[in-house]
């Protein structure tokens, strides 16, 4: 499956978990897609920013990997308050105010919910595709 192909099931997989109403004839509209593919990786590249000074050098991919994919599941268990502030944040640039108002805590939620459960192989997909 193609990179483009795994992004957008991993959208599909937390918009499946919101409330956003579905497009009666294709599902979820491309655009609602889109946006959540962005907010997605807007939040792995908050994480290469905070640690980029942790990896070092001789880092494997392996052990980026692992320690991200170990990150985006302390974060999504715990749900502290920042965590929730920093998507909030994310969520507000992405979406018109009407669908922030509407939509914003269901996303919010299906973010973390999914991020609980996130495969390794889905982490890496997130991680090489941020790393662009």
């Amino acid at each position: 499956m193609a990179d483009n192909e795994k992004l957008k099931a991993i959208a599909i997989k937390i918009l499946e978990k919101s409330t956003v109403p579905k497009d009666n004839l294709y599902g979820f509209a491309i655009v609602t897609i889109l946006m959540i593919i962005s907010i997605i990786l807007t939040c792995v590249r908050i994480l290469q920013e905070c640690n980029k000074n942790k990896l070092t050098a001789q880092s494997t991919a392996e052990d980026k990997y692992a320690m991200y994919s170990e990150q985006l599941h302390t974060f999504s268990e715990r749900r502290g308050w920042l965590t929730k502030m920093k998507i909030k944040k994310i969520l507000r640039r992405e979406m018109k105010k009407e669908d922030y108002e509407k939509y914003s805590l269901a996303i919010l939620n299906a973010l973390l919910e999914t991020g609980e459960v996130l495969t390794e192989d889905e982490v890496v997909t997130l991680v090489e595709a941020a790393n662009v």
